[in-house]
Order: structure tokens, then sequence, then C-alpha cells
């Protein structure tokens, strides 16, 4: 049940209908209920405004009529926009980012807000009847005016809405933000995901992050997949409690953004349990359509690099834009140098499971990349001196080989790719000075986050 409801929620995220959804039934129910509270009323509470005026059957028809129109107009306007920005962050960014643009809260709360004063506008509208134009032949003209004036304060906030939709949309589209926004998203989820683990050691719970990914063992129970799809969120905290209730081991064989097919084995619990508790385990673990960025974090870095790539495409060409998502892929990396665990797996925990570390996203990072950025000079020289930056933070042994050896390689792609000779030079002579500041590292500053242990 949790898994169902966190793949929806996730999906509803993404889904552009939602708030639009929601906020037009709440207009339906503003619709019906005003009126009644207006009948209630009476139009003598008006009097004691100077400022207000009643409005007659038909001016309130007329002003009803003109906003629902001139709304849905709008409403109409601002939907087209929407997917010209889709359609334009799709081809010159990345089909994988259309999903920050669907997701975009502002986007489905302006159109919810002027979809929703038409269906007010509409709902109202119906209630307004002259003398002897309802089933009863006695009834006399009806005008809600508080309802009416909701109206045109809706119709002021739709403006307003409008004027920010205008405003938001060049800024969406705006590649500083858009890669800023993904780095941030970056950084939030390593650390959260960090803290999270933190926050387990600290109630006794042992987890093992090393990597466990592996097949089956001959003996315990086994949960499988029962739809094929990526592995979006697995539940430690929940998986940890039954495991401690099973005084058992659960080993997590797969990794959030892990694609699965049918019958591949998800996690194994040690020792053998019956049917019916397996399939409670399967309630903490979600598969879905899409990779997320819940857990999957390597799926924000691979949004960095897909913009990255694209920008130095030779149709494009834009290494200001390389060396913008090189920045915000330090942002990200530097969590991880900063934060990552020094004490060693137990491998007697209660949960074993794999998870994105820094080694794992750094090869898989500017092993994509690589290519792209040693035939440019500048991006190559800007990567030489993140990858640097990485190092004077970097917690552990594995974090600076992994660096290094990332470095190792690029001086090899770039003195192969690289078409001038003084490009080369100017490359080797950065890799010189980064293995020198990596050197003495131990004098540099070490930046911002938690304090490293010496190597």
């Amino acid at each position: 049940m949790r898994a169902l409801i966190f793949r929806n929620l996730a999906e509803l995220r993404q889904n552009y209908w939602f708030w639009p959804s929601l906020l037009t039934a709440v207009a339906f129910a503003l619709g019906l209920l005003l009126p009644f509270i207006d009948q209630a009323l009476g139009p003598g509470w008006m009097q004691a405004v100077p400022f207000l005026r009643p409005t007659g059957v038909d001016g309130a028809r007329a002003i009803l009529t003109t906003l629902a129109g001139a709304t849905l107009g709008v409403a109409g306007v601002a939907f087209s926009i929407t997917i010209v920005a889709v359609n334009f962050a799709s081809s010159n960014y990345g089909p994988r980012l259309i999903g920050n643009f669907m997701g975009d809260r502002v986007n489905q709360v302006v159109l919810g807000v002027l979809v929703s004063t038409f269906v007010y506008c509409i709902t109202v509208l119906s209630t307004v009847h002259a003398q002897n134009q309802t089933f009863d032949g006695d009834a006399g003209a009806f005008v809600p005016q508080l309802s009416v004036l909701f109206a045109l304060a809706l119709t002021l906030v739709s403006v307003g809405a409008l004027i920010g939709y205008i405003h938001h949309v060049p800024e969406s589209i705006n590649i500083m933000n858009l890669v800023a926004r993904i780095g941030m998203k970056l950084r939030e989820s390593i650390l959260r995901t960090l803290d999270e683990e933190a926050a387990w050691r600290r109630e006794n719970v042992t987890v093992d992050v090393s990597a466990w990914r592996k097949n089956p063992p001959d003996s315990g129970s086994t949960l499988r997949a029962d739809m094929a799809g990526y592995l979006q969120q697995i539940d430690i905290a929940g998986l940890a409690a039954l495991a401690d209730e099973a005084e058992g081991q659960i080993v997590i064989h797969r990794a959030p953004g892990d694609f699965m097919t049918v019958d591949e084995p998800l996690l194994t619990i040690h020792p053998e349990q019956d049917e019916a508790w397996m399939e409670s385990l399967r309630a903490h673990v979600s598969l879905g359509s899409n990779r997320t960025e819940m857990q999957d974090v390597m799926f924000l870095s691979d949004q960095l690099v897909e913009v990255l790539i694209r920008a130095l495409s030779p149709g494009v060409n834009d290494p200001n834009t390389a060396i913008l998502c090189l920045d915000w892929l330090r942002a990200g990396l530097s969590a991880f140098a900063n934060r990552e665990p020094w004490q060693p797996a137990d491998a007697e925990g209660r949960i074993l499971y794999t998870r994105a570390t820094f080694e794992t996203m750094l090869t898989r990072s500017f092993g994509d990349m690589r290519q792209h950025i040693a035939a440019d000079r500048s991006v190559t020289l800007h990567a030489i001196g993140v990858l640097t930056d990485l190092a004077i933070v970097a917690a552990t042994p594995s974090m600076l080989a992994a660096i290094t050896g990332e470095l190792d390689r690029l001086a090899t792609a770039a003195a192969e790719r690289l078409p001038e000779s003084v490009g080369r030079g100017e490359a080797e002579r950065a890799l010189a000075l980064a293995r020198s500041r990596i050197e003495s590292r131990d004098r540099q500053p070490i930046g911002i986050g938690t304090a490293r242990e010496p190597l």
C-alpha cells in the first residue's frame, strides 16, 4: 500500500492536470456554496458598505459572462505557451528534462487559477435569474451579490497569475536557471540520503551501504519483481523494522534507478519466511515506469551530463553551458565528498543494500562526458579544476583514487582529441598544477562541509 501511494504521488507531481483539476473542483464547490450564503444574507448587507452598489440581473449576467469567456481564452493561451516551452526544452536540452517543466508547480497553479475562475463564473451564472424565471412562479429576481464580487476578486487573482506566468516562462527555460535547479536538487537529494543514514545510525539501526549487488543465495526467501520497470523507492527504515521483527537480515540486490524485469530478485531475507510475510515486504519497495529523483540521485546527475553533452555537440557548441553543468555537478559531488561515512561496513547488519556513492557518480558522469569535454580546450581546463577541487575535499582514499584516475583519463583523452598543440600544452600544465595541489592538499583549505579525516 505504501509503495502504491508513493508511486501515485510521484506520478501526480509530474501530471499537468493535478492542480488544475483540484482548483477547478474547489471553484465548482464555491460556485454552489456562495449563492446559498448570498440568499441567507440578502442584499441589505451592501448598504453598510459605502463604495459598493448592488448589481442588477442583466449586469450580473454580463459581468459573469465576460469574465468566464476572458479567463477561458487566456487559459488557452497559457496552455499553448507551456507546450511551446516544453517543446523547446525537449529539443534543445533533452527529452528527460520534460519532467522539470511538467512538474513545475507555477505552471500548474496558473492554469488551475484561470480554469477554476471560468468554472466558478459559469456556476454562479446559473443561479442568477430574473423574476418568474424559476419553477416557482412567485419567485423574485435573485442576484448573488457576494458571489459576483468574489468573481471580480478571482479575476484580479487571474490577472496577477498571468503577469507572474509571463515572467516565469522565460525564466524557466533559461539554461542557467534550469541547470541551477537540477544542481540544487542533486545536492539536496544527496544530503537528504546521507542525513537519513545518519539518523538510522543514531537510532541504532545497523545499515550497511556497501555494494551487495549479487544473485540471491541458496538459503533464505527471495522477493522478486512482479512488474517490469525502474526501482523508484526503497523504504529502508520500514524494512529494518521488519528485519528486526523477524530477527533476520535483509539483503537488497538492486539500487533505486535500476531497471528490472518480471521475476528478477529484489531482496532476500534470512531466515526463510512464508509467502504472506514476503508480500508484506513488497509494500516497502516501489517500481514504476519512470526514474524519479526521490532516491535515485544518479538520475539528476545524468540530467546534468545530458545537458553538457548536448551543449558540446557540433550543432550547438556552447562551452559556457558545459562549464555551468560541471560547476553544479561539483556541488553535488562535494556533498558526497564531505559526508561519506568513514566507519567500516557491518556485514552482520539488519539491512544490506546498494546506493550510489561518490565513486560511482564520479566515474559514471565523467565517463559519459569525457570524450566531449576532451575536444574543447576551455571545458577541459575547467574540468581539471573541478576534479582538483574535489580531490582537496575528498574524505577517503578511495575517493582520491577515483578522482586521480579520472584526471589521468581526461588528460589522455585531451592529448588525443584537442586539435591544437597550444591547447594540449595548456592541458598538460593544468594537469601538473592539479597534481601539485593534490599532493599538498593537507595544506589547502578544506572548504564547506564536515572536516575530513587524514588519509
